[in-house]
């Protein structure tokens, strides 16, 4: 019986040890910048608005200085060809993207819109890949949603 104890706690230990060298691990991991938007779209299609918030806020601090530089160095540059060469523009502008949806969801007009208006402004040129394989982009359907909303103010 002390033998069984013995074990079930060098096991538990062992688990436990385990467990916390993963978890310390797993923080220091670097995350890859479509990683963020992938699970952003995730939490926007179940409805979790506050966990889209986080991961745009996490997009932004950990690539939204890489994201500046490639759209401004490379703007008008970037096509449907070599997108996947920019892809913290592309995820930081997803992530905007996103984010912008979800406060329209929330129904949070005002701020939707100056979301997408710095998306626009900001992140012109970023891509994001449809499950087909497609490119679009998202300051070109942000642009489209700003003018319907303000068509529909002007009726």
């Amino acid at each position: 019986m002390v033998v069984q104890k013995r074990r079930v706690l060098s096991i538990s230990a062992v688990a436990c040890l385990l467990a916390c060298l993963f978890l310390g691990h797993a923080q220091g991991e670097e995350v890859e910048p479509a990683e963020l938007s992938t699970k952003a779209w995730v939490a926007l299609k179940a409805g979790n608005h506050k966990e889209v918030s986080v991961l745009t806020e996490q997009c932004f601090k950990e690539f939204g200085e890489e994201a500046d530089r490639q759209q401004s160095e490379n703007k008008e540059q970037i096509t449907k060809d070599n997108t996947s060469d920019f892809p913290e523009l592309n995820s930081v502008g997803t992530c905007l993207f996103i984010l912008g949806q979800s406060l329209a969801e929330q129904g949070d007009k005002e701020l939707s819109e100056a979301v997408f208006t710095k998306l626009i402004e900001n992140y012109p040129d970023c891509h994001c890949e449809n499950k087909e394989g497609y490119y679009w982009k998202p300051a070109k359907v942000a642009d489209k949603k700003l003018a319907e909303s303000l068509e529909k103010e002007t009726k």
